[in-house]
């Protein structure tokens, strides 16, 4: 039996553990083509398990904001925005 307590650390609760392995995935990835289809899949599913943020300006960017984060800034994917620094989301 494994345990939450066991388990690494969730980056973004409100996402949950299968964002997070999804992200986890996306990032070992070598082909940079299936990384950013993943990507997108993946910022489709976040979308849609949090629609309180369609009320956030922009909202996508926040998403694709969350996304980098969660992989710890290790995903190298084409983002439609700019591309966030662990400072300026701290």
């Amino acid at each position: 039996m494994e345990y939450n307590t066991q388990r690494p650390k969730l980056v973004i609760p409100e996402y949950g553990r299968h964002i997070q392995k999804m992200v986890e995935h996306a990032v070992s990835i070598k082909d940079k083509e299936e990384r950013n289809k993943a990507a997108l899949s993946i910022i489709n599913v976040m979308g849609q398990l949090n629609p309180h943020l369609r009320d956030v300006a922009d909202f996508k960017h926040k998403l694709w904001d969350h996304l980098f984060v969660i992989s710890d800034f290790k995903l190298e994917v084409s983002s439609p925005f700019e591309l966030p620094t662990r400072e300026s989301v701290s």
